[in-house]
């Protein structure tokens, strides 16, 4: 055997021992809690295997629609004016209208109609003319507006569950958009339905706080933080309730922080898509902040906030506007504190705390953002404007579905499923050693060998296992046998024709190649599609479909070659092949 052989069964073996590694606590089932084994990672079970609580909401667009309406009417009167347009009355109109339609009558000079019409069509986008009669328009929100809110809203709403799901303590749940105005909320675990539609369906709490940075600079607060943690043992898990978490923090804290304040952090993301397995908010670290007990201003003085872009440097920034009280308040606290820093607080979790540049006057005002560049820092910038609206945009959730999954149906699906694929594998290892004898028993531990990388795959990802998941795994074990099939027969076709065994060997891998591609190819554009389209249970066999379709390359075209090319090695002068 060549030294670039033993270098290719080596790095197998290795990768086989560390797939071992990965997948002895999910197979073994051990108590991650207390066990001694070096490796502390499971794969986590969907809602379908270990039971939960499973929520389909409706999002109520009429009135989000109305209020968007009658906030952008709000002060236009005073704009246009400024700009020589005297308008006589704007009102919002209640009788006879559609509710997915709301409107704004505008009472002006008939004279002033071209003028009037000019000024709407340059600077206020978001309204269209929906109707006309001499000296009044009637306006409501544009198509492409409408889009837009129906957008940020569901992505509003999905952000404000988000945060208050840790209260529940689910490591691995699954808030996704159904259709245009659905969300659909999986808990594994979680059988409290009352309490989670009371805590998922309650007004987003935002409010606006200044950062202590003066009585104690963040190295000082983080170090405090972690000799809390040394000293009274505490240590926030993922899959654990975070506010507990702050809450003991805070306890312990006091007398150790000044009178007033309070410790919060933030929670830095992940920005991989979590169907897909990412790793924990924990392992992704916590900022520290201090912070003023008090809120100067709260979501209820929020008007609206939205991305923008500076032209001078090229970058989005977050654009807002607080109401008259808001704007007051604004105005004298952002004078008073120029140069420390407004952290921005959603359900008591810090998304932003950007540094006040100066004087802040009439409600209206900009963040600039400081991380990224290009996709990220658009996608930050997105994200800081849905936690603003989620203060002032609520959305009413409708509960339309409720089912709650219990565990003994989760073990019951997990039971049939295991024994539903021993009894196929076994079959299927049974027709191949039985019909390629000794090349059969290559191929069969070359079928275990991509079932053990695709579980270790799975685990490493952190990836949630549902039964579709269980059925696109069963669908690889197939795809590999077609693999395996079509090799072999091709050997035997060249061994046919008269060729010595480790050409016919050789010739059956290089020319089978193209047909186990091309079939695996099509399975992964149909696989990428569902993953990309694809919601829930749709994406999670996708996402195992995807990854088999990798096992299954590497363990047909290289783990079998590796074996045939070892035995051939070793008997130079074979004449027959078991096949």
């Amino acid at each position: 055997m060549t030294r670039g052989w033993w270098g290719k069964f080596l790095l197998l073996v290795s990768m086989v021992v560390l797939s071992i590694v990965y997948v002895i606590p999910t197979l073994a089932n051990l108590n991650l809690e207390t066990t001694k084994f070096p490796f502390k990672q499971k794969i986590n079970l969907g809602l379908d295997l270990q039971g939960g609580l499973y929520l389909v909401m409706g999002v109520d667009f009429n009135k989000v629609f109305k209020d968007v309406t009658e906030r952008e009417s709000n002060g236009l009167a005073d704009s246009l004016k400024e700009q020589g347009v005297t308008i006589k009355s704007v009102r919002m109109l209640t009788e006879n209208q559609n509710p997915e339609d709301p409107r704004v009558a505008v009472e002006f000079d008939p004279a002033q109609r071209d003028t009037l019409l000019a000024l709407l069509k340059k600077n206020y986008w978001k309204l269209r003319l929906a109707d006309e009669k001499p000296g009044r328009f009637e306006l409501g929100l544009t198509g492409e507006y409408r889009a837009e809110t129906r957008d940020r809203t569901v992505n509003q709403s999905i952000e404000v569950i988000r945060n208050r799901i840790d209260e529940f303590g689910v490591a691995e749940p699954s808030i996704t958009s159904q259709g245009a105005d659905r969300i659909v909320v999986e808990l594994p675990g979680v059988k409290e339905v009352d309490r989670a539609k009371d805590l998922i369906g309650r007004t987003a709490k935002l409010e606006f706080k200044f950062v202590n940075d003066k009585a104690m600079p963040p190295q000082q607060v983080a170090a405090l933080i972690a000799d809390i943690e040394k000293e009274h043992k505490i240590a926030y898990k993922a899959g654990g309730k975070f506010s507990d978490y702050v809450k003991q923090i805070n306890e312990f804290a006091k007398g150790k922080i000044p009178a007033g304040s309070e410790i919060s952090f933030e929670r830095m993301k992940s920005n991989a898509d979590a169907a897909a397995g990412t790793k924990s908010e924990d392992e992704l670290g916590r900022i520290p902040y201090l912070l003023f007990s008090k809120a100067d201003i709260t979501g209820d003085d929020l008007q609206d906030a939205s991305v923008a872009f500076d032209q001078e440097n090229r970058r989005p920034n977050v654009s807002f506007t607080l109401n008259p009280r808001g704007a007051a308040i604004f105005d004298k606290v952002t004078g008073d504190h120029i140069g420390e820093r407004f952290a921005i607080v959603l359900d008591n979790i810090v998304h932003s705390a950007p540094v006040i540049q100066g004087r802040i006057p009439g409600g209206r005002g900009q963040i600039t953002l400081g991380r990224g560049e290009g996709d990220s820092i658009m996608r930050e910038a997105k994200d800081l404007a849905i936690v603003l609206r989620a203060g002032a945009l609520p959305a009413q959730l409708d509960f339309l579905e409720q089912r709650v999954v219990g565990p003994s149906l989760g073990q019951d699906s997990i039971e049939k499923g295991a024994r539903a694929g021993i009894i196929g594998c076994l079959l299927v290892f049974a027709f191949m050693i039985f019909y390629y004898r000794g090349s059969g028993v290559v191929a069969t531990i070359s079928l275990l060998l991509n079932a053990l990388f695709l579980f270790a795959v799975l685990v490493g990802m952190e990836a949630t296992l549902t039964l579709p998941g269980i059925a696109g795994i069963a669908l690889t074990i197939g795809m590999a046998v077609d693999s395996n099939v079509l090799i072999f027969e091709r050997i035997r076709d060249e061994l046919a024709e008269g060729k010595a065994v480790p050409a016919a060997v050789d010739a059956g891998f290089r020319k089978a190649f193209s047909a186990i591609f091309d079939a695996n190819i099509t399975h992964g554009i149909v696989a990428t599609i569902l993953m990309v389209y694809g919601t829930g249970a749709i994406k999670g066999f996708a996402i195992t479909l995807l990854i088999g379709i990798f096992t299954t390359l590497f363990c047909a075209l290289t783990v079998c070659k590796l074996f045939f090319d070892g035995y051939i090695s070793k008997n130079p002068q074979i004449k027959q092949l078991s096949i």
